[in-house]
């Protein structure tokens, strides 16, 4: 595919960090989680604050999207143990497991985009696959295990789509689950003569802003017509034959 396809927000962390990279359709199955996170976070109540919650969606998807790489190797935004009993911190969604769950098992499969195990790693997998009376279950907890099966599930799009087909079979689905625009802030600062000079904007949503900011753009003139293209003054004309 050509390079610098795709909605700038949207794209991989692989296409926005390097614009050279070839565009591939990993991807493409990637932006799938951006749009769900970004849609996420725009239109479903959150634990977050105003502020923390406007800041990263500026640093991920308004900036230089250098921080998307970390969201899904750190995945501090999807916290898995949030649902947990007795966890001390809130999920980022309330009463949104499966979706939480969902943005949980793409980023696991995303992720692996962007690191390889380590040597040991590979060593414990192949001790294991060559050990007899294995505990059970203990080969799939080993992250070059896993990196394996991700890795072959990003050959197609299939395991993507098995995701989004499975959690959004759970029974857990708000049934009233309208979208509501949610408040954020954004900061703009620019050089002067003068010092430094930042204004806050009123809280609101970044579609208004940039609905704001389309208009504010200069709209292109019309052409002017030639006169032999202009209609003749049909007036004068009658006039003169009378």
């Amino acid at each position: 595919m050509d390079n610098g396809q795709g909605t700038w927000p949207f794209m991989s962390a692989n296409l926005v960090e390097d614009p050279q990279a070839t565009h591939t359709f990993q991807d493409d199955l990637e932006s799938s989680f951006w749009l769900l996170l970004w849609m996420a976070l725009m239109y479903t109540p959150s634990s977050e604050s105003i502020g923390p919650l406007s800041l990263f969606v500026q640093q991920t998807f308004e900036s230089e999207g250098q921080q998307k790489r970390s969201v899904l190797l750190s995945q501090t935004i999807i916290n898995r143990n949030a649902y947990l009993p007795n966890n001390p911190e809130p999920p980022l969604f309330p009463n949104r497991r499966s979706l939480y769950l969902l943005l949980g098992d793409l980023a696991d499969l995303f992720c692996t985009r962007y690191w390889i195990p380590e040597l040991a790693d590979w060593q414990a997998l192949e001790t294991v696959e060559t050990t007899e009376n294995v505990v059970h279950g203990l080969k799939e907890k080993l992250s070059a295990y896993r990196y394996q099966q991700c890795q072959q599930r990003l050959q197609d799009h299939r395991y993507t789509i098995k995701c989004f087909s499975c959690h959004l079979e759970g029974s857990d689905w708000p049934e009233d689950d309208k979208a509501v625009p949610q408040e954020l802030t954004q900061k703009d600062s620019w050089e002067m003569d003068g010092p430094k000079k930042v204004t806050l904007l009123q809280s609101k949503h970044v579609l208004e802003l940039l609905d704001a900011e389309e208009q504010r753009q200069p709209k292109p003139k019309k052409a002017r017509q030639s006169r032999s293209s202009r209609p003749k003054n049909t007036r004068h004309t009658q006039s003169s034959h009378r």
